[in-house]
Order: structure tokens, then C-alpha cells, then sequence
């Protein structure tokens, strides 16, 4: 049926009666539930006990489209898929995955990594295919944990929030988030009578719709540059030389679930669980200070 969003308070709106049908029919099944209103988008957000999350929303005519765009990208960009699950799950770890509590959603993370495999993909390509494979048909070689280290220090150092947006249009480009007057009143409405103020949110076009700005809602984004950036010395510290030796490197950014410390013991044929932690808890929650050596760092990578 039609369903007028004003009318998401209401306890008969279809996400209130699907929150009673769950609540009703599987409560022995879901540890968390809830009815999510003072969202740009409502829904119904609620996870098992398996640990499974799902949201729900009705009446969203880009949900479907979004789907078949990352879809369209996934076959096109062979590390866009193991970045996200990287990526998604350092967000995660820090509470810094949600939009609706000014973090970065699933949709905005992916056309976040997709502009950036984009623009290195044309640097390759302006090197003169330097760096290209002959053997491979043409294809770059892709080494995941170099995309990973530069990503963290594009996002996390580089890109200028307050200047600049991201489109993944056109194969991808960057604008002046104030460069016209239709630009100006979605991405820098600060600008304009009544907006807010988001000059340092992260400006990031919806490829279906360029007059709507993804990266609004996460209020938390300086936050999230600064984990970025932290993260990225981080790596660096173990990628580089003088090498910081340590028994898993991903593991200095990534707190290793219980499932992680298992399968670890079963591919190393051991009933002992590894374990990969760190006796400081900062480790994984963006207070680390990282110390730089004395001499200039040399990637290797």
C-alpha cells in the first residue's frame, strides 16, 4: 500500500506494524529492535542472535537501483569487494558504521572506495601503464594491503573535506563542493539562507540523484578522518622500513573476533586459538599515537 512518510509516528505505519510482527513472532530470535524515525530515510533496524543486522525501509525506489549499481561496479572492480568488507568491518568495530549516529553507511563506504580505486586507476593509466601486468591481459596487478594503506591515507590526510567532493560519475571526478549555485545549496548550505552548517562533512554525489549530497548525515566524519589517519600510520609502521615486526598486521587496526582466533587455529592445524590482540583497548578505538622513527620511512609497497 501507499504510505505517506509524515505518518511514520503513527503506530499503524508499516514500519510500527512490522516492528509488532517481529517483536510478537520472533522473540526468541533477535536480540535487538528497533524503530529508527528522525532519519532521513525511517526503518526498522534489528539483529538476531546470530549476530545478523538488518534494516528495513519502505517506499524506497533507490534502494533497488543502488543495488544494481554497487553490482555493476563489484564486476568491474575486482578489490571494491574485499576493500568493503575490510572497511565496513573497521567501521563497525569503532561505532562508526551507522548514518542515522553520524557515521558511514554501507552505500556511502562503497562510492567512497570506487572514487578512489577510480582515480588511481587513471594514475596508472597517465604513468604510461608503468605498473601494468603485459602477462595479464593489460589488467593491473592488484596488492590489497597497498589499497587499503592508500585509502587510509587518502581519506585519512589527503582529500580536503572542506573544498572538495567526490563523484563516481563520468569514471570519476572531483569538484568544488561551492563551485555553482546548485552545488553551493546542497553540498555547502551553510552558504545559503537557513541551511546548517556541513562545510567540513565529507561532500559525496549520489550518482542517481547529483542533487542530493550521501555524505550528510555522518555529522561524525572529522572523527572518522582523524581513525583514518591514525590507522594509516599505523600500517605504515609495519609495511615500511624500519619494519615493526608483528604476528598479523591487519590485526594492529583490526580487533580478531572469537571466529577470526578460530579459524587462524584451523588453518594453522592447532587446537590453541592464536591470539592476535593487544593488551591496550586504544588499539582499535583511534586513541593510539603512533611514534615515527627517526629516519625518513621507505614503503615497500
Amino acid at each position: 500500500d501507499e504510505w505517506n512518510m509524515e505518518n511514520v509516528n503513527n503506530a499503524s505505519s508499516p514500519l510500527h506494524r512490522l516492528a509488532t510482527k517481529l517483536r510478537n513472532d520472533w522473540i526468541d530470535d533477535l536480540k535487538y529492535l528497533e524503530v529508527i524515525e528522525r532519519t532521513r530515510v525511517p526503518l526498522v533496524k534489528f539483529i538476531t542472535k546470530e549476530g545478523i543486522s538488518m534494516d528495513i525501509s519502505f517506499n524506497q525506489e533507490n534502494g533497488p537501483k543502488a543495488a544494481q549499481l554497487m553490482k555493476t561496479f563489484l564486476l568491474a572492480m575486482p578489490p571494491l569487494r574485499p576493500l568493503t568488507f575490510v572497511l565496513k568491518y573497521y567501521l563497525k568495530a569503532r561505532g562508526m558504521n551507522e548514518p542515522y549516529s553520524g557515521g558511514i553507511g554501507s552505500y556511502m563506504l562503497q562510492l567512497m572506495i570506487v572514487s578512489f580505486l577510480q582515480h588511481r586507476e587513471r594514475e596508472i593509466h597517465n604513468n604510461n601503464n608503468n605498473h601494468r601486468d603485459k602477462s595479464s591481459g593489460g589488467i593491473p596487478p592488484y596488492n590489497l594491503g597497498c589499497l587499503l594503506l592508500e585509502f587510509m591515507e587518502l581519506y585519512g590526510m589527503d582529500l580536503n573535506y572542506f573544498t572538495t567532493g567526490i563523484s563516481v560519475r563520468h569514471d570519476g571526478f572531483y569538484f568544488p563542493k561551492g563551485s555553482s549555485k546548485p552545488r553551493r545549496e546542497v553540498f555547502l548550505p551553510s552558504l545559503t539562507a537557513g541551511g546548517s552548517n556541513r562545510l567540513f562533512t565529507l561532500g559525496v554525489e549520489n550518482p542517481l540523484d547529483p542533487t542530493m549530497d550521501v555524505g550528510k548525515a555522518s555529522f561524525k566524519i572529522s572523527t572518522i578522518q582523524r581513525s583514518f589517519s591514525i590507522a594509516f600510520k599505523s600500517l605504515l609502521a609495519h609495511v615500511t622500513e624500519p619494519l615493526i615486526l608483528v604476528r598479523s598486521i591487519l590485526a594492529v587496526i583490526l580487533p580478531p573476533s572469537p571466529e577470526m582466533q578460530q579459524r587462524a587455529a584451523q588453518l594453522n592445524n592447532t587446537p590453541q586459538i592464536i591470539d592476535l590482540t593487544t593488551t591496550d583497548n586504544d588499539k582499535y578505538n583511534g586513541n593510539t599515537t603512533i611514534r615515527s622513527p627517526d629516519r625518513k620511512r621507505r614503503r615497500r609497497c
